[in-house]
């Protein structure tokens, strides 16, 4: 008898936890005109006081993600009214040069990316960057002839070794071990120290963010061979730049174009570093709205395989109606209304550290994309 009712205690359990998710799931359009008046009204009430809004990708690869990022800025731009967009790219080229060639090629030379930029351009759609990874064609050429022409408008003393090795670095980033001796990176660490600390640095907040940003990059490119050390470094400083656009320019709403792994919204030690959305909330709590995404179906993936995934009950896809259409999840209100859902752990496809965690707290929304597609580039 007691076995009895502890199953039924269990499956009762089940389907309760399935039915609460389950009408927080909202279908989508087809991919080309993805979101639905019902999905708005869920976006128009959530955005109301939010300055920024995440869209991740689950991997730079997957072009079906692209698609359905574009989708969420046509919306975000046309309805709500934001004008400024900020990449996983490089922070320094982009704050003087708002141009989609200082991006990585998987979004400014795709296919997939096309209509996002024609649309931004269109719009009027300024294009930043807080990645601290200074490898952009207008950082390469521009970075030491701006730096040392601040410094002489300044009066700022610097000498002819800081900036033979701040070129050379800039020039020879991925080998910059290769290039530079270790008594000359930390010669560069130390004269980058010696900036941070000059008042007349101190008083201007761009050129501080811009050295600080410059010695992480040093970091992360001298740390080790594998830069494990350097994940921690970077996303750091990705938090703090993001953090430097929000703040220096409070009459602004930002859409953050990244990676779901970068834009969890806590920190766990599973993350072994990539917590840059965890630190820029911690930074700014409550100004932001975190949305992921990911594909289901690739050409890698099985159909037998995910109808596997399907009939896991622990896995993610298992609340959603089918596999071959487009969802909604709206995580927020899910664990609004049963806060004790934010510690359930699933199996997930949105690529972070360990696939099985709490995805309904990581972000505010899931949104699943059907026919998943890799990036395709002009032939």
């Amino acid at each position: 008898m007691k076995k009895t009712t502890v199953l039924l205690f269990i499956i009762f359990g089940l389907n309760t936890i399935l039915a609460q998710v389950e009408k927080n799931i909202y279908e989508l359009n087809s991919i080309e005109n993805l979101l639905t008046n019902e999905v708005k009204g869920i976006l128009d009430a959530n955005l109301s006081d939010k300055k920024v809004v995440f869209l991740g990708e689950s991997e730079h690869h997957i072009g079906s993600d692209f698609l359905a990022k574009t989708e969420f800025i046509k919306y975000l731009v046309l309805e709500k009214g934001y004008k400024d967009i900020a990449f996983e790219a490089d922070f320094f080229a982009l704050y003087f040069d708002h141009d989609k060639t200082n991006l990585y090629s998987f979004w400014s030379h795709s296919v997939q990316c096309k209509e996002l930029f024609e649309f931004l351009e269109q719009h009027n759609i300024t294009i930043w960057g807080f990645d601290n990874q200074m490898g952009s064609g207008f950082t390469y050429t521009n970075f030491t002839i701006k730096l040392t022409d601040f410094l002489n408008k300044n009066a700022i003393k610097y000498d002819e070794d800081f900036t033979r090795l701040t070129e050379a670095f800039i020039k020879n980033r991925r080998k910059a071990t290769k290039v530079l001796k270790n008594v000359e990176v930390e010669y560069l660490i130390n004269k980058v120290d010696e900036l941070l600390a000059n008042e007349h640095i101190i008083k201007n907040k761009l050129w501080f963010q811009i050295l600080e940003n410059y010695k992480s990059d040093i970091l992360i490119c001298t740390t080790d061979k594998d830069r494990k050390k350097g994940i921690p470094i970077r996303d750091s400083q990705m938090a703090r730049n993001l953090d430097f656009l929000v703040k220096t320019m409070p009459e602004k709403k930002f859409i953050v174009w990244l990676a779901n792994a970068h834009m969890a919204k806590y920190e766990y030690d599973f993350m072994r570093g990539e917590t840059m959305g965890g630190q820029f909330v911690k930074l700014n709590p409550n100004i932001s709205y975190h949305i992921a995404i990911s594909p289901i179906n690739m050409p890698y993936r099985k159909p037998k395989w995910i109808e596997k995934l399907r009939n896991d009950k622990e896995n993610l896809l298992h609340f959603l109606p089918s596999t071959e259409k487009n969802y909604f999840v709206d995580s927020k209100k899910i664990i609004n209304e049963n806060p004790e859902y934010s510690e359930m752990k699933y199996e997930g496809m949105f690529n972070l550290e360990e696939k099985n965690t709490n995805w309904f707290k990581h972000f505010d929304a899931l949104v699943f994309i059907s026919k998943g597609e890799k990036v395709k580039y002009p032939e």
